[in-house]
């Protein structure tokens, strides 16, 4: 075991029986290097986040060039991914920044970023079981001409129970193990990418005149008549770039990137850790990258930059009134324009749907790794610790957030969960500053696990570490992030109701942080020695 400052070295080997719950955590390092790329990759969720970002984006900044966002953001987003890639490496443990900023800044900080993520991961699984039945499924639909009112246009208790029916699978498989959740998403990985890839082959061939004329003959409306609608309404993305546009519009692009750097929240489970870590996070990043620049080019290039954003905004802003065609201008019923036989064109808008079953169990693990941690240190019920000896998983912990996953599908879709969900980036954006002001100080704050850091971040530059380097670009870029959100339209205003909205699931976990910590001190024990320590595997 790894200790940290002087007070950790007079620890025995595995530590005192009266920090942790256990001398040991039960799991097993099971997962390859691929196994931890394809989580985190599946994370970034190409099909579903290009969707999202060519939907909004147009509603927002008609000028923005999405394009340039992405390129823009690459490098900022990657500072982000070096500071977990960095923390990966000397605390490789399941829980990933809870550990991290627990040990290196304070376990209120620790507590505090691990719950407003784990709230940020779990909302997105109920609110993509919501996106799928209400979006993706109805633009497959469309494509494949399937009319049945529960495909087109599902109802809150038809989507209730479809979400219910998922959440409770998506429990079981988690509960088999590792092993298994790896060969699912082996699979769902492979179908998922040769419709996308299939997707983007034929945007690339096809030509933009190809469109024109499939889109006249199959819409029901012409390509001329959009584009004037859509100016007469006051539409226009006309003229040059629109810069401040294409900056703001970054937003989305630090959004749907997130994910390629989480590997260390399952840390502990993963075979040679210091290898698989920068694979895996610099991998998917990398990938994630080419694909959102890929994409999107070919998008603006098939469709027509101008067109493109009119259609969204005639079918999803402000002019979705005078919009009376039978599909929503989403990319996955966009499918149903581009060339290629009708049956490849209808699986590919099948494996936008997928692309949602691919990446759930990556939100059901960071969640169940994270509550693990908790309890591991007697944060949350020592229950949560019970590790299933044939299974090697958190049997309790993934039930637990199967039921916390069913409540969020029950608040998503019948309280409007999702309303809000533009204001929870914000939450995200805050959490990641306070990881990144941790990897800033950790050099002086816990030097003896600095220097088993990666040699890029133990090097220095006018004295100073590259990691705090890193760390600093990383916190301002999520800075802009806040400010983007709650300044531009975006995700609000920057007041009381709509800042209390995004924060009240952290204000929740800072209520329980220090009632538990309370019951302990009462119980007689003290975190301070505690948080001196990593976690045994």
């Amino acid at each position: 075991m790894t200790t940290i400052g002087a007070r950790a070295g007079s620890q025995p080997p595995g530590g005192s029986r009266n920090l942790f719950v256990r001398n040991a955590t039960g799991l097993v390092r099971e997962l390859s290097a691929f196994d931890a790329f394809n989580l985190v990759f599946s994370a970034v969720l190409i099909p579903v986040g290009i969707t999202e970002v060519m939907a909004f984006t147009p509603t927002f900044w008609p000028h923005a060039n999405m394009l340039l966002s992405f390129l823009l953001a690459t490098p900022l987003v990657a500072t982000c991914g070096l500071v977990y890639l960095y923390y990966t490496v000397i605390m490789p443990r399941s829980g990933g920044d809870y550990v991290w900023v627990s040990r290196t800044l304070s376990p209120f900080f620790g507590f505090f970023t691990n719950f407003s993520l784990t709230f940020v991961f779990l909302t997105w699984i109920a609110f993509n079981f919501t996106y799928m039945l209400s979006v993706m499924g109805p633009a497959a639909a469309f494509v494949g001409g399937w009319h049945g009112a529960w495909l087109t246009a599902p109802g809150n208790g038809e989507m209730m129970l479809i979400a219910t029916a998922l959440t409770i699978l998506f429990t079981v498989l988690m509960i088999f193990g590792v092993r298994v959740v790896a060969r699912y998403m082996m699979i769902t990985f492979v179908v998922v990418w040769v419709g996308i890839i299939a997707w983007l082959v034929a945007m690339a061939v096809g030509s933009h005149g190809h469109f024109v004329s499939a889109w006249n003959a199959g819409s029901g409306a012409t390509y001329t008549g959009i584009v004037s609608q859509a100016r007469h309404l006051g539409f226009s993305a006309a003229g040059g770039i629109g810069w401040g546009a294409t900056l703001f519009g970054m937003i989305y692009s630090f959004q749907v990137y997130t994910g390629f750097q989480w590997t260390g929240y399952f840390a502990g489970e993963i075979r040679n850790v210091r290898r698989t870590a920068t694979t895996s996070i610099l991998g998917g990043l990398l990938f994630a990258a080419i694909g959102y620049v890929v994409g999107v080019s070919l998008i603006y290039k098939y469709f027509g930059f101008n067109f493109f954003g009119a259609a969204v905004f005639m079918g999803l802003g402000g002019g979705s009134a005078h919009w009376h065609l039978g599909f929503f201008p989403y990319l996955p019923a966009l499918v149903n324009f581009l060339p290629g036989p009708q049956w490849l064109l209808v699986f590919i808008a099948l494996c936008f749907v997928l692309a949602i079953l691919w990446w759930t169990p990556t939100g059901f693990m960071l969640g169940t790794r994270n509550m693990f941690a908790w309890s591991f240190d007697r944060l949350a019920p020592e229950k949560l610790t019970t590790v299933s000896d044939r299974f090697h998983t958190p049997v309790i912990a993934t039930v637990t957030i199967g039921c916390i996953v069913e409540l969020l599908n029950y608040l998503n879709i019948y309280q409007g969960l999702g309303a809000y969900l533009l204001n929870v980036i914000a939450v995200m954006a805050l959490a990641f500053i306070i990881v990144s002001v941790s990897a800033a100080i950790a050099p002086w704050r816990r030097p003896q696990l600095h220097a088993q850091g990666p040699g890029w971040a133990r090097a220095r530059v006018a004295g100073i570490p590259v990691i705090t380097l890193v760390a600093a670009i990383s916190a301002v870029s999520w800075i802009f992030v806040i400010y983007v959100a709650f300044h531009t339209g975006f995700g609000g205003t920057l007041g009381f109701k709509p800042m209390l909205e995004a924060f009240t699931a952290p204000l929740l976990g800072i209520v329980y942080y220090l009632g538990v910590r309370l019951y302990r001190r009462v119980q007689g024990m003290q975190f301070g020695q505690t948080f001196a320590e990593i976690p045994p595997e």
